[in-house]
């Protein structure tokens, strides 16, 4: 596992704290990290001016071999609820959030 240093690993976590100013990470921005949407998280982490463009690259070549590193980094700050929650694997739902353009009619 890429694995990212523990002094950088803390530095991180504070510099994405900060970003969503402790408020309540919902599940989705979760979702989108797991699908591979790291954008938001790398552009916080450039525009704190604290990292090299070199530990910039590092630090994003770690996230996308595990994403879970980006997820723990989010839910750092976060109550122990939240974050058991949001660390718990999710299943789909049998529903579809949105309705699709065409729908099979059964019957």
């Amino acid at each position: 596992m890429n694995d990212l240093a523990s002094p950088t690993k803390e530095l991180v976590s504070a510099v994405l704290f900060c970003e969503w100013d402790g408020g309540e990470i919902d599940v989705h921005a979760i979702d989108r990290v797991r699908d591979g949407e790291m954008a938001e998280w790398q552009e916080a982490l450039s525009d704190s001016g604290l990292f090299t463009d070199e530990a910039l690259v590092a630090i994003v070549a770690a996230w996308r071999s595990d994403p879970e590193l980006l997820v723990d980094a989010l839910l750092a700050g976060a109550d122990e609820v939240s974050r058991r929650r949001l660390k718990a694997p999710r299943r789909q739902s049998l529903l579809p959030a949105l309705l699709p353009d065409r729908m099979a009619v059964f019957g």
